[in-house]
């Protein structure tokens, strides 16, 4: 039996995606992905803007009623920047359709990525269209499991959905060449915080930041501990506990990131 090299190309691409757990969205042949039984009649990437995603793609059908599904996917270096920019959800999560500059959008998260299906015509009552969405993003391997060690940090004195955030820019009132995932703490007394950066720092990153620092009021502050680790991940620890509590904190918080 002979294959065209077309179909050698397209077995070779799904034993790549199948040997990485969760590929790229820049890795997929876009023009190949259906919605249910449709394919897309335009597509292409672009800069992602005021969503801190590392890369965005936009898929667009034609729908049977006249309508034109745009489909925006924003993909995330890793599960916890998606789940703290958006929703906070351990799987794909259908949300309430929302009416955003008179269009309808409705938001699906999935493991690293969100999913941003914008139409005119409402389909909150089409099930079967619901599922199509789904079914949609799931053709996306992804890994679905939080694997950032700021999520599994002591889930005691905080709320696991509404007290993680990311602080992209600035962090601790200095400006930041890199992102820190935080995760807010409180007890009785006290309440403070933890946090790390999405990934490794460089060296030249963590200069620039710590130079600023010395100027900031920060500097010195016996309520804050921050260092960058030999692994390259920054981590600090900040909030109202006495010295001795905020050094335990930070040693079990350097324990599980290094």
């Amino acid at each position: 039996m002979k294959f065209s090299a077309k179909e050698i190309s397209l077995c070779c691409f799904l034993l790549i995606s199948c040997a990485i757990e969760d590929p790229s969205v820049a890795s997929f042949d876009l023009q190949r992905i259906r919605l249910s039984e449709m394919l897309p009649f335009n597509y292409n990437f672009e800069e992602p803007k005021n969503t801190h995603a590392e890369k965005q793609a936009n898929l667009f059908y034609s729908m049977s009623n006249g309508d034109t599904m745009k489909i925006s996917i924003y993909e995330y270096s890793d599960i916890t920047l998606a789940k703290a920019f958006f929703y906070n959800s351990d799987s794909i999560t259908e949300k309430t359709e929302f009416l955003i500059n008179g269009e309808r959008k409705r938001f699906l998260l999935h493991g690293r990525r969100v999913f941003v299906f914008s139409y005119m015509f409402s389909i909150s009552e089409n099930s079967s269209m619901l599922d199509s969405l789904v079914s949609f993003a799931k053709r996306f391997p992804a890994n679905t499991k939080a694997s950032e060690n700021l999520c599994k940090f002591s889930l005691k004195n905080t709320d696991a959905d509404n007290d993680i955030s990311v602080q992209s820019g600035y962090f601790l009132g200095v400006e930041a060449p890199f992102n820190m995932l935080v995760r807010r703490y409180s007890d009785s007394s006290f309440s403070w915080v933890c946090a790390c950066s999405s990934g490794k720092v460089s060296n030249a990153d963590w200069a620039v930041y710590s130079a600023k620092r010395q100027e900031n009021f920060y500097e010195g502050d016996s309520t804050v501990i921050i260092n960058r680790l030999q692994n390259g991940v920054v981590v600090a620890v900040y909030g109202d506990l006495d010295k001795e509590r905020m050094l335990s904190v930070y040693k079990k918080f350097v324990e599980l990131v290094r």
